[in-house]
Parts: C-alpha cells; sequence; structure tokens
C-alpha cells in the first residue's frame, strides 16, 4: 500500500495536536489544582459541584444571617445589663425616699437623681448598632423613646382618664393645686401652679361659663387641656386632700409593636429586635395612651413627681410597680439572651455544616497535586517527543532513500 505525502502530514498533524491538547490540559489542571474544570472534563461531577455550590450559597446566606443576629442581640444583652445595674440605683433611691426622713429639700434632691436615672435609662432604650436601633421593634430607623409631658395624679382628683391633651415643654415637675371647688367647662375653676418646686406660686382660673367654655390650664410653657364635666375640689394642705397633680415628664414610645425577623435556617426566623414598649413600658406616642404594667418608665415617673412634693407615701406607693418593671426587664433580658445562644449555636453548626460541604466540593473537583505534576511531566515529554519525531518525519525526502 503506497502512502503519499499527504496522509504522512495529516497523521503526523493529528499526533502533534493530540498530544498538545493532553499537555495543555495537564498545565491547566496543573494551574487550578482542579480535575474538573469545565462540565466537559466531567459533566456528572460537575452537576454535583453545582448543586454543593448551591447548597453552600444557602447556608452561607444562613450563616451571615446568624452572624448578624449574633451582634444585634450580643449588643442589647449589654445595654439591657447596664440598664439592669441603673435599675439598682433607681430602687435604692426610692427606698430612701419611701422612709420619711428626708426634708422636702433632700427629696427633690433625690427626684433629679431619679430623673438623671431614667435619663440613663432612656439613652439605652434609644441605643443604635450602626444605623439601627435596637429597641424600636421593626422600625429600625425610628428613635423608639422621646420625653413628652405626662401627669401624675398626687391628689383625689382628678382621674388620669380627665386629662386629654397636655403638650409643650417643661425642665421640672410642675405641681399644680386647685383653689376652688366646681366642675371644669360648666363653672369659674381656679388653680395655683409652681414651676419651682413649690417655692414661689401662680394663679390660674379655667372660666367654664365662657362660650366656648375654657378647659385648659397654662402652666407656664405647658397646656393642660382637660375634659369637660370633670369635678374638682379645693386643696387643703392641712388634711392633705383635695385635687391636685404633677406634669412631669413621660416617656412616649414611637417603635413598632413586633420585632425585625430574619431567617437563621429554612424554617427557623429569629427576632433580631425587640419592641422597647415590651421591656420599658412607657406611653403610646400615637395614641397618648399608658401600656400595661409593668411600666418602668411610668412607674419611675410617677416616683419622681411623688419625691419632687416631698410626699414620702406616694413614693412607697411606686416601690412595687418598679420592683415589677425590673423583674420584667430581667426576664427581657434572660430572652434577649436565650436568642443570642441561639443565634451563636446555629452560627457554629451552620460553619461545620458548611466545611464539610467545601471538603464534600474538594473531593469532587480537587486534584492530586502530585499526580499532577507527574501528569505534567508525562504530557510534556510527550509532546515533545512527538514534536521530534515529527520534525525527523517532516524533514525526510526521497534522497533519504537512495
Amino acid at each position: 500500500m503506497r502512502i503519499s505525502t499527504s496522509q504522512i502530514y495529516s497523521q503526523v498533524s493529528g499526533s502533534v495536536g493530540n498530544s498538545l491538547n493532553d499537555y495543555m490540559d495537564a498545565i491547566n489542571r496543573n494551574s487550578s489544582q482542579k480535575d474538573i474544570n469545565a462540565p466537559s472534563d466531567d459533566p456528572a461531577g460537575m452537576a454535583k459541584v453545582v448543586n454543593l455550590r448551591s447548597y453552600d450559597s444557602a447556608l452561607e446566606h444562613y450563616y451571615e444571617n446568624s452572624k448578624l443576629a449574633g451582634e444585634y442581640l450580643g449588643s442589647a444583652d449589654g445595654l439591657l445589663l447596664e440598664a439592669s445595674t441603673t435599675m439598682t440605683s433607681v430602687l435604692e433611691k426610692i427606698e430612701q425616699a419611701s422612709t420619711g426622713t428626708y426634708s422636702d429639700v433632700q427629696q427633690q434632691s433625690i427626684s433629679e437623681e431619679l430623673q438623671s436615672y431614667q435619663d440613663s435609662l432612656l439613652a439605652v432604650a434609644n441605643s443604635k448598632l450602626g444605623s439601627d436601633y435596637l429597641f424600636s421593634g421593626e422600625s429600625t430607623d425610628t428613635s423608639p423613646y422621646e420625653y413628652v409631658p405626662g401627669v401624675t395624679v398626687t391628689g383625689d382628683s382628678p382621674a388620669k382618664s380627665d386629662f386629654t391633651e397636655i403638650t409643650g415643654e417643661l425642665e421640672d415637675p410642675i405641681i399644680v393645686q386647685f383653689t376652688s371647688d366646681g366642675t371644669i367647662g360648666t363653672d369659674a375653676v381656679s388653680y395655683t401652679y409652681s414651676l419651682d418646686g413649690g417655692n414661689s406660686w401662680t394663679t390660674g382660673t379655667m372660666d367654664g361659663t365662657a362660650t366656648p367654655p375654657d378647659t385648659t390650664m397654662e402652666l407656664g410653657d405647658v397646656s393642660v387641656e382637660m375634659n369637660s364635666g370633670t369635678s374638682v375640689t379645693a386643696w387643703n394642705d392641712d388634711e392633705d386632700s383635695g385635687s391636685s397633680f404633677v406634669v412631669r415628664n413621660s416617656v412616649a414610645y414611637k417603635g413598632a409593636d413586633d420585632a425585625m425577623s430574619i431567617d437563621i435556617s429554612e424554617s427557623t426566623d429569629l427576632d433580631i429586635t425587640t419592641a422597647g414598649s415590651d421591656i420599658f413600658g412607657g406611653v403610646d406616642a400615637d395614641t397618648g395612651d399608658v401600656y400595661g404594667d409593668p411600666n418602668l418608665f411610668e412607674s419611675i415617673s410617677d416616683a419622681i413627681a411623688y419625691a419632687w412634693i416631698g410626699d414620702e407615701n406616694g413614693v412607697s406607693t411606686t416601690l412595687d410597680t418598679v420592683t415589677e418593671g425590673n423583674i420584667n426587664l430581667t426576664n427581657e433580658m434572660a430572652d434577649v439572651g436565650v436568642r443570642e445562644e441561639k443565634a451563636d449555636f446555629t452560627k457554629t453548626s451552620l460553619n461545620y455544616t458548611r466545611e464539610r460541604v467545601s471538603e464534600a466540593i474538594s473531593s469532587e473537583e480537587d486534584a492530586d497535586s502530585t499526580a499532577l505534576t507527574i501528569e505534567l511531566s508525562k504530557t510534556q515529554y510527550i509532546y515533545q517527543a512527538v514534536l521530534s519525531s515529527t520534525s525527523d518525519v517532516i524533514g525526510m525526502s526521497i534522497l533519504d532513500y537512495l
């Protein structure tokens, strides 16, 4: 059989191409240290790797969420511990003010100290992590608390429900006493108030006989609107009876009632923020309604008011409610701690699972470096040998056969 020159060239070219492909493939695998660099290398293996990477991507999402949850809850836990320490001082001051052994001046000093402690608690309640508020529920971009005027009834009347609106700003509590009997909105009812703790007094009148009836008390920079039809009696210093109240700061909650939650597994969500009203109470900023007991902020506000007027019996009535609020704070802190532990445990478990998935991917697509080095040397030797043989064959002519 005669073999033509074109057949020789074709065969030689094919050998060079095959050996070069094998050599380049070995170079690529040696560079990437992987057996699978393209689906054509191992279709079944590549499909398995793709599925494993998709699973690892989902695990990474849950891992990052667990990590984030741990950061949020860890910060909240530390802040609530700070609040708990502050509450120890609050309870000590309320107990002191309940003993009846302090003068009115000393009682007002205690009231000011209690206000400073409430300022500290407010700072905790308004704490942020990055740009997110921790105690504003799911409204993480809203500062949860602010001071607004509120009232503590220190006499026989009126009731808290008789106050419809209190507006303005105040530095110190305002003491208010009625100086005449009557019905608001019907009679001309007189009152007196003090902006400096009882050192000086200013008088005023709500003229219920006017058209329209006057039902608003002007107390310096603060206005108090009362319900028409509210009955009041003149305050009697000798008997400590009659209608009186103290305007003091309340703490209004502007956050959401529900916490912000994120998924830390396919079937598990975790609350990473807390509704401040569940911990600190206060009043609803939208409605002005006081949150139910235990209400830490409102109880402390009442204690501040009673101490301001030197009423040790009134202060003593707040001791139980403040204690209940502190117990609730401790319980909520424990709940945050449980959620933090859950986030940390989940993060650890996910990290371990991701390591196993990474090993599975590696075992499927990663190559043996020693075997790759040998394969590279082998294919290089074959390629060079083919090139050498090809050079010899191509260089032959009919003269080599003569």
